[in-house]
């Protein structure tokens, strides 16, 4: 589940520096504000400003020229080495709801003699309270710099993201000196996993029969099967000494094939009733389930009101799917009645809201684990 869903933007080549070996791209606005403290400090210059003049004190006039030099390093010379900075976007991972989506940068200083310091990295389509900005102590004249900002999606679904700020509040606090760059990417936040312990897989309803019994073909079981001729390439630790030896050739023994698990998650359709908070608990229950299936099952994705049918098969591709199912799902505008469609000979795991509500019955209920759900 780890697929880069967006690609960093470049410069053409003839506009790319030949000191860099990710330029990125040049930054589509500038701006400049003071802080507080550098209201403060503005005002302070002023005040200077007047006492030197009404009383041709020599000190206050060090310290109003002092006070001046100040504001010309922190606003223009820290300016003037930010504006030309470029910045490339690495690919966005695929992350679940409520872990940290880690968002990857690399700055590029074209400047032969400014440096950049304190640099700030921030996604601005995204809370600054549920993020951690990147950060590049120093930025060498030509030279690049990686740096890593930390988000925590707060929904499940797509992600995007299109605007990102550079800032910088060096040397003295003064000015928030910052450069925006647009860059479209997109990810897929899948649902929030719920605690394993929560879930006991093997304590859901199921066909038993289906999942003990033993195919009449080869496989690599634990029954006897049958014996056969050793070929080159036959583990070792499968080798019949005892009959070989009667023999005086090398047999194998076969195991027959254990049929696989077979199981359909099903979800329940939510009423106008059913709470935010039940609808995407049960969707992680949903997707707990299929993330931490045994090996060999084959799990089917049902949601009859959404038209989602996913056929059961195995393997990690399978797995993905039916996370990007879950993670997509909305509620329905309007609900309509429909009924449990499970397989031939197969009892599915339903899962639904609460009890009461529910118009049939389900494996297992969305309000069983509210408690139990970590803040």
């Amino acid at each position: 589940m780890q697929t880069p869903s967006a690609l960093a933007a470049k410069l053409p080549q003839h506009q790319q520096s030949s000191g860099s070996t990710l330029p990125g791209i040049a930054h589509s606005k500038r701006s400049s504000k003071l802080t507080a403290p550098g209201f403060l400090f503005v005002f302070v210059t002023l005040f200077l400003a007047l006492g030197a003049i009404n009383g041709q004190n020599n000190l206050l006039f060090w310290l109003f020229g002092f006070s001046i030099a100040a504001l010309i390093v922190s606003g223009i010379i820290t300016g003037t080495a930010l504006v030309n900075i470029k910045l490339a976007a690495h690919p966005l991972q695929i992350s679940e709801l409520g872990s940290t989506l880690k968002a990857s940068y690399t700055l590029y200083n074209p400047s032969k003699l400014l440096p950049n310091f304190a640099l700030e990295i921030i996604e601005l389509d995204h809370p600054h309270a549920h993020s951690a900005p990147g950060v590049v102590l120093h930025l060498r004249p030509n030279a690049e710099a990686t740096a890593h900002a930390n988000l925590t999606p707060q929904t499940r679904g797509q992600l995007a993201l299109n605007t990102i700020r550079v800032r910088t509040r060096f040397p003295f606090g003064l000015f928030t000196k910052s450069v925006d760059f647009q860059f479209h990417r997109q990810t897929l936040v899948l649902p929030k996993p719920m605690d394993t312990a929560q879930l006991d897989w093997n304590n859901q309803n199921t066909n038993a029969e289906s999942e003990t019994r033993s195919l009449n073909r080869r496989g690599s079981g634990l029954d006897y099967f049958a014996l056969r001729q050793y070929q080159p390439g036959d583990p070792l630790r499968r080798i019949a000494w005892k009959q070989s030896a009667r023999t005086d050739s090398l047999l194998v023994t076969e195991y027959p094939e254990t049929a696989s698990i077979q199981r359909t998650i099903e979800l329940a359709e939510p009423t106008s009733q059913t709470p935010d908070e039940l609808f995407e608990l049960a969707i992680s229950i949903a997707y707990t389930l299929i993330k931490e299936a045994p090996p060999n099952a084959r799990i089917s994705l049902s949601i009859p009101w959404d038209g989602t049918v996913i056929p059961p098969m195995t393997g990690r591709a399978h797995t993905d799917r039916c996370a990007k199912a879950l993670a997509m799902l909305t509620r329905p505008i309007t609900p309509t009645a429909s009924n449990p469609t499970s397989a031939r000979n197969q009892q599915p795991i339903t899962i639904g809201y609460t009890r009461s509500a529910d118009p049939y019955p389900s494996s297992i209920y969305a309000e069983d684990f509210i408690s139990d759900t970590p803040q």
